[in-house]
């Protein structure tokens, strides 16, 4: 029998081969298990990094919430989906998804979406009452060591505000992240008049709360189909030109108490009572929660007095379809009157901006923080103005709308999602950033003069900011509810509800509630940070 020689050489070869592979392939495992072979931290596959970053290999993918104010036409899309959030997403690197909660029922929505774990990741509020609520319940985390590591926009950012700090810190860890105010954006609500109805009646600007109601009777008298006063604020300008808001401690003789629990709060009550009942202001405000029926009195001419915001966004929309529906309104703003407690401002923020957290179960911190450096860095600017040469030129640092009508529609809505902004505004700003058309200039000059009427009174903030504790927020959840039905029920029912009534009422419930262990609580830590405050 004849051996085939030629052939068994070739199969030594190629088993000689697969040998020499088997044993390159158990080099290179016994390299990554730990060998001289194993890759360096300078390494560019990034092996050695990604082992200690358990974040660095997830997706960069998040959601956050936002506010739905009804300001996406229908042909821009949705909250969720427009142009801008596809914009987001190709400028971040990041995957964001959207999730909108009615401006109104925001707290209510979140916590139906927290107790039914469909929150999203980053959820942001401007009530930093409310974030505390979410520490205190466990839905929100420390995030200081996030951004310690992964920041390096937002933590310099940080540091050359450092007076933020207080204000996100809770149970001395950071829970939020924040932007300080422009000075547009201190300025919250505020008060307008029609000047044309005054002329119409003979009568100068109301300066006190008397003078006020006795120009809204003239107003109706006047014009008997009318709604002299209207305005999604209304309750809370009340509660401010008395000093005693219904979410807010106050200093009183050196003592922490409750707004809605003070003497000026039944005066409050009160007023809105008397409003009511002379038939001055919409029978229905008290279901009108998305404003509809407020709006579309001022747009249409039927109301006198508007108890809303100082300008720009949402309050430009309502100047310029008054005065596009009735072509010869004078809205202008109104100064905040007196009461007889004294003369405070209209409500004014404190300095942090929207307070943003991480919700606990988050899976990706790091790629969170990566986005909100985006947003402070470059992205915030864009979301206000729009894109250049399309929505705005430039006019050296200020951003001039070139069609207002154009921004309104296709670059307002995308405000909401700048969370972080470096923005400084000054009022004297406001007619050069607006578009040059004669109807955008006239409210630009409007927004001006509103802005520093809204200045000139200082608002009643005793403490820079609200006390944080498991107590007084387990109070405030059930007590919120309470103060809104005392009010409706004093407001609407009749002689036997006052306003001295509804004090009473809110008092009892503040006692049985745990009222004075949380005034002894507020008390203690007003003790102990009143130094620190400026």
């Amino acid at each position: 029998m004849k051996t085939n020689t030629k052939g068994k050489g070739r199969l030594l070869l190629i088993l000689a081969m697969l040998l020499a592979l088997l044993a390159t392939a158990c080099s290179n495992n016994a390299g990554e298990a730990g060998s001289t072979n194993a890759p360096s931290g300078n390494d560019p596959s990034g092996n050695a990094q990604n082992a200690d970053d358990p974040y660095a290999d997830l997706p960069k993918k998040i959601s956050i919430s936002t506010f739905d104010r009804g300001q996406v036409s229908s042909d821009e899309g949705t909250y969720e989906d427009n142009r801008w959030v596809k914009w987001i997403r190709e400028q971040s690197g990041i995957d964001v998804s959207i999730v909108p909660v009615p401006r109104n029922q925001a707290q209510d929505t979140l916590n139906v979406l927290i107790a039914s774990n469909q929150a999203p990741d980053l959820l942001w509020e401007f009530d930093r009452s409310y974030i505390g609520k979410l520490v205190t319940q466990g839905v929100i985390q420390p995030i200081g060591d996030y951004i310690e590591k992964y920041s390096t926009s937002y933590k310099r950012y940080l540091e050359e505000n450092p007076d933020l700090k207080a204000h996100l810190t809770f149970n001395g860890e950071m829970y939020a992240v924040a932007s300080k105010r422009p000075v547009t954006s201190i300025a919250n609500h505020a008060m307008w008049i029609r000047q044309d109805w005054l002329d119409e009646v003979g009568m100068e600007k109301p300066t006190t709360v008397e003078e006020l109601i006795k120009v809204a009777q003239a107003f109706k008298e006047h014009y008997p189909d009318s709604t002299p006063i209207v305005g999604a604020n209304a309750p809370d300008i009340y509660a401010a030109l008395h000093g005693s808001m219904s979410f807010l401690w106050y200093l009183e003789d050196g003592k922490m108490k409750y707004g809605p629990t003070l003497d000026r709060y039944k005066d409050v009550i009160g007023l809105e009572k008397q409003l009511y009942e002379l038939g001055l202001v919409d029978k229905e405000y008290f279901t009108d929660s998305n404003n509809q029926r407020s709006n579309q009195l001022w747009t249409t001419g039927q109301a006198g007095i508007l108890l809303g915001q100082w300008g720009t966004g949402a309050v430009d929309i309502l100047m310029r379809d008054l005065i596009s529906n009735v072509p010869d309104a004078k809205p202008v703003p109104l100064e905040a009157v007196a009461s007889k407690h004294g003369k405070f401002g209209t409500y004014q923020e404190a300095s942090p901006f929207i307070y943003v957290a991480f919700n606990k179960d988050m899976k990706n911190p790091k790629a969170a923080v990566e986005y909100l450096d985006w947003i402070i860095d470059k992205g915030w600017f864009t979301l206000m103005n729009g894109e250049e040469g399309v929505h705005y030129e430039k006019l050296g640092e200020i951003a001039k709308r070139i069609d207002a009508d154009k921004f309104t529609k296709e670059v307002l809505y995308a405000n909401e999602y700048a969370v972080l902004r470096q923005e400084n505004i000054k009022p004297e700003d406001l007619p050069l950033q607006a578009a040059d058309d004669a109807l955008s200039q006239r409210i630009a000059a409007l927004n001006a003069e509103s802005l520093q009427t809204v200045l000139k009174n200082p608002f009643k903030r005793d403490i820079p900011y609200q006390p944080n504790f498991e107590e007084i927020n387990e109070i405030r959840s059930t007590f919120d509810t309470f103060i809104r039905e005392t009010r409706a029920t004093a407001v609407t029912q009749g002689d036997k509800y006052t306003g001295d009534w509804a004090i009473g009422e809110i008092r009892k419930e503040w006692e049985r509630l745990g009222g004075a262990e949380a005034e002894a609580i507020a008390q203690k830590w007003y003790e102990e940070n009143k130094a620190s405050f400026n």
